[in-house]
């Protein structure tokens, strides 16, 4: 059993060095122009989605209470940051990755994407603590509208777990050529964050009333929903 169970994995593991060697070919022997047509448009589609999330928090969040909705203007900055740093590092792991992958080090390429995802830990860790000791101070507007930023900006940023492992293995598949899957995992998580808005912003059965605190967590459980799926 246990040799016929070898000779599956080999089996399995050729089938996949064949497959990788012909996309390597594909994107070496194809024109750059199908090649861009190709693997352009679902990094666009998946950037465009990224961008929903604060879209859709406010929308609902606007018909839940004005104060609320100035809370998340407040806290969209911070946001645009953590997208920032977690795509950044992502966009390093991924060129650094396609280099080693052009010069069949492997090997090399899969200890970049170990050290993405160390990066990727630390940046959240230092970021999250920042962010809640900095909070309140930054987000003095109004006094209603202050307790509201500070409730979403907390959650946003200490749940910014999923965007930060979701923007490095997201690139950890692009470098392999595969474009598919970020995609599908942006449209997931988009998905995730317009349902349950509503549900947590204002409170479905057994559900409670949760208010702007409902669309934050709305917003973390739709990026970790991508993350698991590129995790893959």
């Amino acid at each position: 059993m246990q040799w016929h169970d070898a000779g599956v994995c080999r089996h399995f593991a050729g089938n996949f060095m064949e497959h990788t060697k012909m996309n390597t070919n594909w994107y070496g022997e194809e024109k750059i122009g199908r090649i861009l047509l190709k693997i352009a448009p679902p990094v666009m589609l998946a950037q465009l989605i990224q961008a929903l999330y604060n879209i859709v928090d406010s929308f609902f969040v606007g018909r839940y209470s004005d104060d609320a909705l100035t809370a998340l203007t407040v806290i969209y900055p911070l946001q645009l940051i953590i997208i920032a740093l977690a795509v950044g590092t992502g966009v390093g792991v991924n060129t650094y990755m396609a280099r080693k992958y052009a010069h069949d080090s492997e090997k090399d390429a899969d200890d970049a994407a170990g050290t993405g995802m160390v990066l990727a830990f630390l940046t959240w860790a230092i970021f999250s603590v920042i962010a809640v000791l900095i909070m309140r101070p930054y987000v003095m507007t109004s006094a209603t509208a202050i307790e509201y930023a500070v409730t979403y900006g907390n959650i946003v940023s200490i749940g910014s777990i999923g965007v930060f492992l979701e923007g490095n293995w997201t690139k950890v598949h692009q470098a392999r050529g595969n474009m598919r899957r970020p995609m599908v995992a942006q449209v997931t998580g988009a998905l995730v964050n317009i349902i349950l808005d509503p549900v947590f912003i204002f409170g479905v059965g057994f559900i409670p009333e949760m208010g702007v605190a409902g669309a934050a967590l709305a917003t973390v459980l739709g990026q970790i929903s991508a993350a698991v799926i590129v995790a893959v």
